[in-house]
């Protein structure tokens, strides 16, 4: 099965109350990382992890940003993803219940 920006919204947005505010603009912000998300995937696979970085005569390699950026994106969308609250009640786990 392949994934669906467009379809992990339409779940999302049924699961939360639509009539607030405050859950709709957490789905928009959600979305809005995942699609950040999956584009430095994308320049990440073009550039490679490594690129090259040239500054006047200096020439020298460093780690792609796009990974640092990937990490901080992902954090946000785990503080996103933990703020939910649906419709049922309940709330995403937040991996304490597999202990």
């Amino acid at each position: 099965m392949e994934y669906n920006v467009e379809k992990l919204e339409k779940e999302l947005l049924s699961k939360v109350d639509t009539t607030s505010q405050q859950e709709l603009e957490k789905v928009n912000r959600y979305i809005n990382l995942i699609r950040i998300y999956y584009e430095l995937d994308e320049s990440i696979e073009t550039e490679g992890a490594v690129v090259v970085t040239e500054n006047g005569s200096q020439r020298f390699t460093k780690t792609n940003p796009a990974i640092q950026e990937k990490n901080r994106i992902n954090t946000s969308l785990l503080s996103i993803e933990r703020s939910f609250v649906f419709k049922d009640g309940s709330s995403p786990k937040d991996g304490s219940d597999l202990v």
